[in-house]
């Protein structure tokens, strides 16, 4: 039973090192991905004490009980920090330490002073016993309708409940003699299998949050960390359903960077993008928390006002005027002005007329020598120019 023994234990050390250098790959490519450094560490930990038992013989008595152990519970305490770390929880991780730094003490003390195995083995069962009904709690209290982890909160209790119960053999029939005996073999081969098991449903609990960090990525522009064009027309398609069915008004605003190739011709394009992040930044930061506000093209932004009136609307471009005024180009002369065209949605209009009411709204803004807003209040006769001049002189801010 030597070979096969070992061949297990061999199992779970390669097992929990491929584990190890997954999560760690993880965790270097996505280092806001909560949890994935505490599962690398509690593997590398397992992988450690696998490691050390299959040289055990060859290395003190004391650090093939008292080390291997405190490797083995350490796994388990860091997979519950990730666990905790992963759904955000506010629990700490100190009782589940403060309990393994007690195994410690009485390992040792039955490792040296009074060697009795079985004494060690009721202190390493109870101990693992109590950490892994930590992680158990927490699954089912985190789990609600979500079946993937109910079905890892169910294997972990039964898991639990198989070691406890291994614990209570051992006592009725005696220990083994050694670790690799043929009384551990079941042992063993439950062991790997949940090994991998823990590894697969920390693997999918991971790509579940990795989607939606990287959905939402997505949304969002890399230079300017605004929305960007996928994500601020999203935004509209929501808005507008939503101020169809409750009623309100909506506004929007095409802004334009005026002269915005002179900038990047003149101070490069390195300046240029700091320009549009500085733009980016002073306009989100006067911005109420359920406006949005993106990217919809090189130079041109999309503000989206939910529940917002005319005259709102227009000391918001004010404020927005205001604001850029006062921002300066490194080694570029040319100051940062806006050119603004505002308009609000009709019942029942589509964002492609809405829009291009209020593209014809920043045309507007810009054929009258930029720097100013032009608002266009409705698409009847938008074709007409007398019509569209009309609706301008009675809505524009210039400067």
């Amino acid at each position: 039973m030597w070979i096969d023994n070992r061949t297990l234990f061999t199992c779970q050390t390669l097992l929990t090192g491929v584990y190890t250098i997954a999560f760690l790959g993880m965790r270097r490519m996505y280092r806001h991905l909560p949890g994935t450094g505490s599962f690398a560490l509690g593997f590398f930990s397992g992988l450690l004490g696998f490691a050390l038992i299959l040289v055990r013989g060859r290395v003190p008595n004391l650090v093939s009980i008292v080390v291997v152990h405190f490797l083995l519970l350490s796994a388990f305490v860091l997979f519950y920090r990730g666990i905790l770390l992963f759904f955000r929880s506010p629990r700490t991780t100190r009782v589940p330490w403060t309990s393994v730094a007690v195994a410690v003490v009485l390992l040792t003390y039955f490792s040296t002073a009074d060697d009795r195995i079985v004494s060690r083995i009721v202190i390493i069962s109870l101990v693992l016993f109590f950490i892994q009904s930590f992680i158990v709690v927490e699954l089912f209290r985190q789990a609600g309708q979500r079946s993937i982890l109910n079905l890892f909160a169910v294997l972990m209790a039964a898991y639990t409940l198989f070691g406890a119960g291994r614990s209570i053999a051992t006592l009725l029939h005696g220990p083994p003699y050694d670790l690799v005996s043929h009384f551990q073999t079941p042992a063993l081969v439950v062991n790997l299998l949940f090994i991998c098991v823990m590894g697969i449903f920390f693997m999918l609990m991971l790509s579940s949050e990795l989607v939606a960090i990287v959905e939402a990525q997505s949304l969002y522009d890399h230079v300017t960390g605004a929305l960007n064009r996928r994500g601020i027309d999203q935004r509209l398609a929501l808005e507008l359903v939503r101020a169809e069915r409750n009623g309100y008004q909506l506004a929007i605003a095409l802004i334009d960077v005026d002269h915005f190739k002179q900038i990047n011709d003149t101070a490069g394009h390195a300046a240029g993008d700091a320009a549009l992040r500085r733009v980016v930044e002073v306009i989100t930061s006067r911005l109420r928390s359920y406006d949005f506000f993106g990217r919809y093209g090189g130079d041109e932004f999309l503000l989206v006002l939910p529940q917002t009136s005319c005259d709102d609307a227009l000391r918001v471009a004010k404020r927005m005027e205001h604001a850029v005024s006062n921002l300066t180009v490194p080694k570029c002369a040319i100051p940062i002005t806006l050119s603004i065209g505002l308009t609000f949605a009709s019942p029942c209009e589509t964002a492609v007329s809405l829009l291009a009411r209020a593209d014809m709204a920043l045309y507007n803004a810009k054929r009258a020598g930029r720097n100013c807003t032009r608002v266009l209040l409705d698409s009847i006769d938008e074709d007409r120019p007398d019509n569209t001049n009309r609706h301008e002189a009675h809505s524009s801010v210039d400067r």
